[in-house]
């Protein structure tokens, strides 16, 4: 193991779930800009291409896990209708991979650094919640 695995390794297990969430959103837009990469650098190289499929495979692999975890019972339309985005785009991906198509994938990682955006709003405002509670019980004592 590298120093650099030891790191990420340690990053994922001291994480909470929404810090996992947020880590898998860029670990998908990472896959989704190195398959773009090599769309436009050209899929006349076997690499590239192979690149590409194996890149946007890591996304929608990600996407699929995120889609498996979502609690339903108690995310409600939340989770309903990340379940449907997580969905469409897969769906997508697969599209882009088989046309290679860079505009699907720019728009996939849009929507993904957007969800991404409201994940890390989330994160701070529980986290301003819970120091509040904080403050409001060192007050109290």
């Amino acid at each position: 193991m590298t120093y650099v695995d030891s790191y990420l390794q340690s990053k994922v297990m001291g994480a909470d779930g929404l810090e996992l969430i947020t880590m898998l959103y860029d670990r998908a837009i990472v896959a989704l800009n190195l398959a773009k990469d090599s769309i436009l650098k050209g899929l006349d190289d076997p690499e590239r291409v192979n690149k590409k499929a194996k890149e946007l495979g890591k996304a929608t692999d990600i996407l699929y896990y995120l889609n498996d975890n979502l609690d339903k019972q108690r995310g409600g339309e939340i989770a309903k209708n990340l379940g449907l985005i997580y969905t469409t785009l897969t769906s997508e991906l697969v599209r882009a991979n088989l046309f290679n198509d860079v505009e699907i994938i720019e728009k996939c990682i849009e929507i993904l650094n957007n969800l991404k955006l409201a994940w890390e709003d989330v994160k701070k405002q529980t986290r301003e919640s819970q120091n509040e509670h904080k403050r409001a019980f060192a007050g109290a004592v």
